[in-house]
């Protein structure tokens, strides 16, 4: 429809002073031809820039409307063409033109008075002025009816665009428009308006209409005569009067709402999208990003192609305002998920377009604040991400984001965010904060998040610049600590954490430490005990003590004991027990607790009375080693760290002494301190009560001093060479001597060596010339001055035998000390040596470090006296310095000056050994001179020759080892100089020669051959070790053991005395024992396996008589022991691997008898016993001796299975009766039996925790037998399960499930659910409250602890997670029961904690898919904000609402058969209604009908207002 054509021209406006341009006249409707009197049709012009991308051409005007003037559009159209053929042609503005209607004041309605006179332009505006105050002078008019004019309105002009898009002429729609002055009568509409449409019932010509003409009521058929007071009145003066009315005016109510309510179907429709030019599109952008645009008018149409990324840049870079933005969002994303809709696919597949559709948005979302702040620096970074923060939070808050997908790259952009953007992702993640923290696995992910980044800049370089932001930091986390501690309950994370965080957030503020405890204690309980449990500081220490026998690289050894723990108490019995024991072998364990006691006596410590103390105890009468216990003390008293009067009053205050035996060898150890104590240090008074003393307990005081007097004369008369002014008071010349000094020396107490050994330095001391004596405990690293070179080599040599015989290595050290100054090469060699033998000793005294250093500093000296450093010093030393890690530099130095020192010869010695070689003769008087002068004559030598000068030393050495010794010895000394030329082909050609030597059928044995060779340095016992190996493993694939003796003969050489070698020098058969002490620790493995093959050969020898004799001694000696003691205490695993299991594989055989009867004196030392049980071992078990139970139990458990040929059943009677023992032993309060169990076996302590496993869930209260047990049976089951849990606890680190039987974890997981749901089942019926108490106070908390222990059994499979799904259904259903108890003690919320801790804990691995099933099996029937927060699960908003509908449904009140009385009711149906948020919507359309709304109105029963 189209305007209608003028019938007159309408008269030139005035000109106007807004820019909008005027549309031809001719294209004008008649409305717009003719001003309205309102106001809002003056002002309405401020909008006609907007553009209509639905038309072609412009816009009309607003309303269609003629204004109403009393005549008809005809008569006003001719009318007005008169009128503008007459105007003046004079403009003027819409402001001063006469005629036009002014407005009234705001408030008060237009009277007539008001209107000027249009028809008398010429009326003065002083006459107006005048009229208008004599019409301000009259009366105040009558307020004007309701709703008889309508209220001015003003409208502001909304300033025109600068780049408005030309117009188009073409015509325009006729719209009707309402007037504005037309009054509102709702429901009826507009009074004084009804336009005619040519469809009214007036236009219907009828016969009643032709004669009657047209009524809007039909005629009343009966006309009203009177009132209706006649029948009413008396209905309501009857009793029922008041209900009469109230159903009038009810019906009345009901009648107005239906005939008002809203019927009309929804027919909500988004913005539809067309495709229109980019011009227009920006154009529609622009106004969009105008606010005084309004959305209505918007809404006829939405550009095509902005969506997703275009669509976020686009409002941004128009800054669009956010509600705005927001809005077009909605409209885009409603017609893309309804197109969703009219695909046709339904269901699963609709449901799944739509989710991905969101999902694209959101990463869209994401992609866009991630770009915006790739913009950082920029100029107008502010406002672009403030625009960009907020527009992505309204799509949050409004739920058009996939809010788990969002919060997940909120989180993990924080986690991974660099330092320089770390600031802004705070800002941003603080706008989500509350919403983060209501998931568990945002949330606890969060809390990571600040933790790692506190630690990272805690320890930042630059901490200075970092600062600020780690405040900021640290005050988020003690906030999201105080207000949601939850989140930080996990164990790991808390445990990485927790030191940093103790460092930098703990304050003085009480509240925030009592909050950061209490996460602490809710970790601590969910840790997995076992996995890393920590030892005791007893155990800690032991094992630091254990650790420095061989490690002599700790300087700050005794300040690292000392501060193992606060417990001073513990550690001072601790070091006792150990130095004391009879399960640590050696001498240096005596010396590391002097050191450490007389360094602890400096802060305070009473080493006396602990001492005293230690005697007083139990710990002194079992597994004691006295000798070394007398030794400590000596050491001690003799620098005067313990008092001996001290000692002799606590030993008076006891009763002193009453009979022989208290100070007999073997008697009490409080008593027998007494001979062993040293007296030169004492008073008079003092011995003169220690004699006193003696003598009441028998103990002659002169015969002991006579035995010693009687040693100091024997050894005097060996050294012939040594001063004998220091021997002058002692009168030894006139003593006889012993002829069995050794046993003699062994009668002798401690008191009486340690008087020897101060003889014997001051003897030294004398014969060197000192003038000063060195405290014990005082090492400094200057020698000693003064001396000169006195004592000679075989001197040094005996009174180093002497001190090592009494085993006084403080005074050996004191001696070392003073001959180090001697400027004899051989002693300071020997001295060298001497420090090699004895590393860990003089460490633990502490002179380790100073003799070395005093011995190199020696070396300056000897080239100042003799122009070069002789060999075996160099040698010695660069030994001794290999050993020492600290002076590995320096043995580095060493080893090239004595290779410098092997390659330098005669200045005339300057060609090849090979020219050489046709001088030598080759008869045997001369072939040592021969062989000299040959090596000699040049300084350098090929392979070749070399080869040829190894054969003819061999050679020799093999025609003479029968006969001469010497020429043997000669020999050896060659070999020796021919490596020098070529070290590592020497070392081939040897080791070949080796092999050829034990393939011998007729040779010598190893010691007297190989042990020469070894000890002179041309063969080392690697290759000797290497070339047995060999051996053996050819014999083991030949029929024939022709060398079966290797075994025996290698035995005897790395165990041997070294007497046996023959005739060698002192010297060298002192290094031949460096060397085989050095072996014996190096190679562990090898020796043991020499060992194990040695017993083999000799029970599989015929007659058993072929066994060597030196072999069989060698493993009864004291030194074998010892070595046995070291290798159980450092190589456990070895010893059982290599020793033990193999000769057990026999049951009853030689060779497990052996090693049984081997192993059992390891445990049980002298002490021998028939038959050792497990229980007997579980007695015997404690700190110190857990190595040698761990030998024995492995030992048993082998032996029964080599007896049981592997069937199961005498491994399971064993295992019975292990399990037995350590039951037994749990009940009777004994805890050594937990260090035994990590210890064995892998498949033993399974057994064990499995069986503890079973045993425990079977003793957990079920619904049906719970009402039969009493409370003493119920107590009973208790203590048990609580045993069991400490065997479970236990076991847990060492505990591995076998492959075959890892089947049993699913079955535990069912058992820990079945548990679960019994326990629920307990709590929510109505059982006695003696059961539920129980339940609560015990057996909650053991199976909760329990269940700790056992996480890993819900492994990372499909059966795995369900079972793990529903143990956290059942800890859910078990809170809520306790939530429901009606006691709310202290004890009860810890539970109720404890299980919700569990909970989470276990739900952190759960897969979403699981968790996912998991809500929507809770969704319906609990709702707990606890259970939302553990499956990470938030409600939406509006899932709560629910459509309601009513069925019908038949029912039938007459009797079968009789359907003639059936009635129906109706029934209401809820159904879930979802909101659907991207189609809420305002301002969706510009003509709303009666239900356009986004939500039908017919839903909330609307009527229309």
């Amino acid at each position: 429809m189209t305007g209608r054509p003028l019938l007159g021209q309408r008269p030139t406006r005035p000109p106007s002073t807004t820019t909008i341009p005027q549309r031809p006249p001719s294209h004008r409707t008649l409305s717009q031809q003719f001003p309205s009197g309102s106001p809002a049709r003056r002002g309405g012009g401020g909008n006609e820039g907007f553009v209509d991308l639905t038309l072609e051409s412009d816009v009309a005007g607003r309303y269609g409307t003629v204004p109403r003037m009393g005549s008809s559009r005809l008569r006003l159209e001719i009318s007005d063409s008169s009128n503008d053929s007459d105007a003046s042609p004079k403009q003027h503005s819409d402001a001063t033109t006469p005629w036009r209607t002014s407005v009234p004041p705001r408030g008060r309605p237009q009277l007539h008075f008001d209107v000027p006179n249009s028809s008398n332009p010429g009326f003065s505006a002083s006459q107006q002025e005048a009229a208008h105050n004599e019409v301000n002078n009259k009366a105040m008019p009558l307020p004007v009816r309701p709703g008889q004019h309508a209220p001015p309105t003003a409208e502001k002009a909304r300033p025109a665009l600068g780049n408005s898009a030309k117009k188009e002429g073409r015509p325009k729609p006729y719209v009707l428009e309402v007037p504005t002055l037309a009054p509102r009568y709702p429901p009826n509409g507009h009074a004084d308006f009804y336009p005619w449409t040519g469809n009214h019932p007036e236009d219907q010509f009828s016969e009643p209409v032709i004669r009657q003409g047209y009524f809007d009521k039909a005629q009343m058929t009966q006309n009203e005569t009177g009132t209706a007071r006649a029948a009413i009145s008396p209905a309501l003066k009857q009793k029922t009067g008041l209900q009469t009315l109230s159903s009038l005016f009810t019906s009345v109510l009901a009648q107005r709402r239906s005939h008002g309510q809203v019927t009309a179907s929804w027919a909500f429709k988004p913005p539809p999208r067309v495709t229109v030019t980019d011009t227009k599109r920006e154009i529609w952008l622009k106004d969009l990003a105008n606010p005084t645009i309004s959305l209505r008018r918007l809404s006829r149409s939405i550009p095509h192609g902005i969506r997703g990324k275009v669509l976020l840049d686009q409002s941004l870079s128009k800054n669009i305002p956010i509600e705005r933005a927001v809005w077009l969002a909605k409209c885009v994303g409603a017609n893309e998920l309804r197109s969703f809709r009219r695909k046709g696919v339904s269901g699963t597949f609709q449901m799944g377009g739509e989710a991905k559709w969101i999902r694209d948005f959101t990463v869209c979302v994401e992609q866009f604040v991630e770009n915006v702040m790739g913009s950082c620096g920029e100029g107008d970074f502010k406002g672009r991400i403030n625009y960009a923060i907020r527009l992505a939070a309204h799509f949050h808050a409004e739920y058009l984001l996939d809010r788990e997908h969002y919060m997940d790259w909120l989180v993990s952009s924080l986690e991974n965010s660099p330092q320089a953007k770390l600031p802004l992702w705070i800002l941003i993640t603080q706008v989500y904060w509350k919403d983060l923290v209501k998931y568990r696995k945002y949330g606890r992910r969060l809390a990571g998040a600040l933790l790692g980044h506190v630690s990272e800049l805690t320890n930042h370089p630059d901490h200075d610049i970092v600062e600020p932001l780690l405040d900021r930091l640290q005050q988020l986390l003690k906030g999201l600590m105080v207000s949601n501690p939850d989140s930080f309950v996990s164990p790991r994370l808390w445990a990485k954490h927790e030191h940093t965080m103790r460092s930098s957030l703990l304050s003085d503020d009480s509240q925030f430490l009592a909050v950061f405890e209490k996460i602490s204690l809710r970790n601590k309980r969910l840790t997995i005990p076992g996995i890393e449990k920590k030892s005791t500081a007893r155990q800690r220490l032991i094992r630091l003590l254990d650790m420095n026998l061989t490690d002599s690289s700790m300087h700050d050894f005794p300040k690292r004991c000392w501060q193992v723990d606060e417990d001073k108490t513990m550690l001072l019995q601790a070091v006792l027990e150990w130095s004391t024991s009879s399960y640590r072998p050696g001498s240096s364990k005596i010396f590391v607790a002097a050191r450490i006691l007389r360094f602890w006596s400096k802060s305070g410590v009473d080493v006396t009375e602990s001492i005293l103390d230690f005697l007083d105890s139990d710990v002194v009468r079992f597994g004691r080693n006295k000798t070394s216990f007398y030794h400590l003390v000596s050491e001690l008293a003799r620098s005067e760290h313990f008092s001996t009067p001290r000692y002799l009053q606590w030993l008076i205050s006891r009763g002193g002494l009453y009979g022989a035996t208290d100070a007999a060898s073997d008697g009490p150890c409080a008593t027998r301190l007494l001979a062993e104590l040293p007296l030169h240090n004492l008073s008079d008074g003092i011995i003169s009560l220690h004699r006193t003393l003696l003598d009441r307990a028998d103990f002659s005081v002169d015969e002991e001093e006579l035995r010693m007097r009687i040693c100091m004369a024997s050894m005097n008369r060996t050294l012939p060479s040594i001063q004998a002014n220091a021997d002058l008071e002692l009168e030894l010349d006139d003593l006889p001597t012993s002829d069995d000094f050794s046993v003699l020396l062994a009668q002798l107490s401690r008191s009486s060596k340690s008087e020897i050994g101060l003889w014997l330095r001051y003897k030294v001391r004398v014969q060197m010339q000192q003038p000063t004596i060195p405290l014990l405990e005082d090492w400094d690293t200057s020698p000693m001055k003064g001396g000169t070179s006195a004592i000679t080599v075989s001197d040094f040599y005996t009174f180093r035998n002497y001190l090592e015989l009494i085993d006084d290595y403080s005074m050996l050290a004191d001696v070392l000390k003073i001959v180090a100054s001697s400027n004899d090469a051989e002693v300071l060699a020997s001295c060298a040596d001497t420090v090699n033998l004895h590393t860990d000793t003089f460490a633990a005294i502490g002179a380790l470090h100073s003799l070395f250093d005093i011995l190199t500093a020696r070396l300056p000296v000897l080239v100042e006296d003799q122009d070069f450093i002789p060999r075996i010093v160099l040698v010695s030393l660069s030994d001794l310095a290999a050993r020492i890690p600290e002076r590995k530099s320096i043995a580095d130095q060493l080893s090239q000056e004595l290779a410098m020192s092997d390659r330098k010869n005669a200045a005339d010695a300057c060609s090849p050994v090979s020219d050489h070689m046709a001088m030598m003769q080759i008869t045997e008087t001369d072939f040592t001179d021969e062989i000299e002068k040959v090596l000699a004559s040049g300084n350098s030598m090929d392979q070749a020759t070399l080869d040829r000068l190894f054969q003819r030393v061999v050679l020799q050495l093999e025609m003479v080892w029968e006969k001469s010794p010497e020429q043997q010895r000669s020999c050896g000394l060659l070999l020796t100089r021919l490596r020098t030329f070529d070290a590592q082909h020497f070392d081939s050609i040897m080791h070949n020669w080796t092999v050829r030597f034990l393939n011998m059928t007729d040779r010598p044995n190893m010691i007297r051959i190989l042990g020469p060779l070894i000890s002179f340095g041309c063969l080392s016992f690697q290759s000797v070790l290497a070339s047995c190996e060999a051996l053996n493993e050819k014999d083991a694939l030949s029929t024939q053991r022709s060398t079966s003796g290797a075994s025996k003969e290698l035995l005897v050489l790395l165990l041997g005395p070294s007497n046996l070698l023959g005739s060698m020098g002192v010297e060298e058969l002192y290094r031949f024992r460096i060397k085989q002490a050095h072996v014996q620790m190096d190679f562990a493995v090898e020796v043991l396996a020499t060992i194990r093959q040695a017993l083999e050969i000799h029970h599989t020898s015929e007659g058993g008589d072929t066994y060597d004799a030196n072999a069989r001694m060698l493993l009864e000696s004291r030194s074998s022991w010892e070595l046995f003691q070291k290798y159980a205490l450092l190589h456990t695993e070895s010893m059982i691997q290599v020793l033990v299991i193999p000769m057990l594989r026999e049951s009853g055989s030689p060779n497990a008898v052996s090693v049984s009867s081997i192993v059992d004196k390891l445990l049980l030392g002298d002490s021998q016993r028939e038959d050792i049980t497990t229980e007997a071992i579980l007695d015997i078990a404690n700190d110190l001796t857990l190595p040698f139970c761990q030998i024995k139990l492995e030992s048993m458990f082998t032996s029964e299975d080599s007896l049981m040929s592997g069937t199961e059943e005498g491994r399971s009677e064993r295992l019975e009766a292990f399990d037995s023992a350590i039951e037994a032993a749990v009940d009777s309060g004994k805890t050594a039996w937990a260090s035994i169990v990590p210890l064995l076996d892998k498949s033993i302590a399974y057994h064990l925790r499995r069986r503890a496993q079973i045993q425990f869930l079977a003793l957990f209260p079920s619904p049906k037998s719970a009402l039969a047990y009493d409370s003493s049976a119920l107590q009973g089951r208790l203590i048990h399960a609580e045993n069991l849990l400490r065997i479970i606890d236990t076991t847990a680190s060492s505990a591995t499930a076998p492959t075959p039987m890892s089947s049993n974890h699913t079955s535990l997981a069912v058992d820990i659910i079945t548990t679960l749901s019994g326990v629920r089942i307990l709590l929510s019926t109505s059982h006695a409250k003696q059961i539920k108490d129980a339940l609560v106070t015990k057996w909650i908390p053991l199976l909760l602890s329990f269940i700790t222990m056992h996480t890993s059994e819900f492994e990372a499979t499909r059966l795995g997670h369900e079972s793990r799904a529903k143990a956290i259904l059942a800890l859910s259903a078990i809170m809520l029961e306790l939530q429901a108890l009606d006691t709310s003690t202290e004890a009860v919320n810890g539970l109720i904690e404890h299980n919700f801790d569990l909970a989470l804990y276990l739900v952190d691995p759960l897969p979403d898919d699981m968790r996912q099933q998991c809500i929507r099996s809770l969704r319906d029937t609990v709702s707990s904000p606890q259970l939302h927060y553990i499956f990470s699960f938030a409600a939406n908003p509006s899932e709560w609402l629910v459509l309601s509908q009513k069925e019908s449904i038949p029912v039938s009140n007459g009797g079968p058969g009789d359907g003639t009385d059936k009635r129906s009711h109706e029934k209401e149906k809820l159904t879930p209604f979802p909101l659907r948020k991207w189609e809420l919507l305002g301002d969706s359309t510009p003509h709303f009908g009666e239900n356009d709304t986004s939500l039908s109105l017919t839903l909330f029963g609307a009527r229309r207002g």
